[in-house]
């Protein structure tokens, strides 16, 4: 499923170019002199392109697909009465926070004026790092359908082979990765919350990894009593202080009972967190279960955190299986 990251196969070029004109309000040939047919990034929503301005630079375009929002807003339509259904037949399968969660991010990720004032925000809050970069957007050209941003190019995150051959070390980009998104969180109050490997890019200088952060549709701020939580989350797990994990999740956002047992709340905290433990009490299926029972619905905002996370912790074990991202983060809360 990783080339629906960035591999989803792209609309005939007719369709992007009509769109893009649309936008535009004018002729391609006025605004860029190279346009791109082939997409450099194509996924659910929208497709990249290499193009040049009139005046030389090099821009990544990304375009909407005509009709996306309609299609979107007829299957979350159909995905909630499904959900109905089995909620119906199943009481204990919460499928509520997932429609929840859609319905709260796919506006999000359509709304390109948003994710230009979130790119920009991001890039201020980052400027004064030069281990990471913000591609900035031309907003003179860019539109609510239409987004025309820097051209910034770089080797795949989880490309290990091509890492090395750049002179790279994947355990130092590993590093920087967790250190970046730490800071973010932590520090910045704002978060890239789409760290797939397509959305991440790595550039070599001098041998030393430098971040690329691309698509900012789910960049998001957060509140500084949410990220109090998390903090006091992350110091709760390293000192193994778990009697304090079931309030710290309270004040995250997650209803948890008070009789939700201890391998349910710590598999909870691995959910969350990107880190793993062991089932031996029935498996997948009867932790969904008991998670079920014990947690109420999970706020939108805490599964995107979840998997963000997820996906960090991913990548993080495939370029450095070795690397503790735990340690990292507790650089940032004050609980190393």
């Amino acid at each position: 499923l990783s080339s629906l990251q960035d591999r989803v196969p792209p609309r005939p070029f007719a369709v992007i170019e009509e769109a893009v004109v649309r936008e535009l309000g004018r002729p391609i040939t006025e605004v860029f002199s190279e346009f791109d047919e082939e997409p450099i990034a194509a996924a659910s929503i929208a497709q990249v392109h290499r193009a040049r301005l009139r005046d030389g630079r090099e821009v990544a375009v990304k375009v909407q697909y005509p009709g996306i929002a309609a299609l979107i807003e007829a299957d979350l339509g159909a995905l909630e009465t499904i959900f109905e259904a089995v909620a119906r037949l199943e009481p204990g399968i919460r499928l509520k926070p997932i429609a929840d969660y859609l319905r709260w991010t796919l506006p999000l990720e359509l709304d390109f004026r948003r994710e230009a004032r979130s790119i920009g925000e991001l890039g201020d809050a980052l400027a004064e790092r030069d281990d990471v970069i913000v591609p900035g957007v031309l907003g003179e050209i860019s539109t609510g359908r239409l987004l025309v941003m820097e051209l910034v190019r770089g080797v795949k995150i989880t490309d290990k082979d091509a890492l090395v051959a750049a002179g790279m070390d994947p355990g130092e980009v590993a590093t920087l990765l967790n250190d970046v998104y730490a800071d973010q969180l932590f520090k910045r109050g704002i978060l890239h919350a789409d760290p797939h490997p397509g959305n991440l890019l790595v550039q070599s200088v001098e041998g030393r990894p430098r971040l690329v952060l691309l698509d900012h549709g789910l960049t998001v701020s957060l509140e500084p009593s949410f990220i109090s939580a998390l903090e006091k989350m992350v110091s709760a797990l390293g000192a193994g202080d778990f009697d304090s994990l079931t309030g710290t999740l309270r004040e995250a956002g997650l209803p948890i009972s008070e009789d939700t047992d201890l391998d349910t709340l710590l598999q909870v905290v691995g959910v969350l967190l990107g880190g793993e433990r062991e089932d031996t009490s029935g498996g997948f299926e009867d932790f969904g279960r008991r998670l079920g029972a014990s947690v109420g619905d999970i706020p939108p905002k805490l599964l995107l955190m979840g998997r963000a996370i997820g996906l960090l912790d991913g990548i993080t074990r495939q370029l450095d299986p070795e690397a503790d991202a735990l340690e990292i983060v507790a650089r940032y809360t004050g609980s190393s």
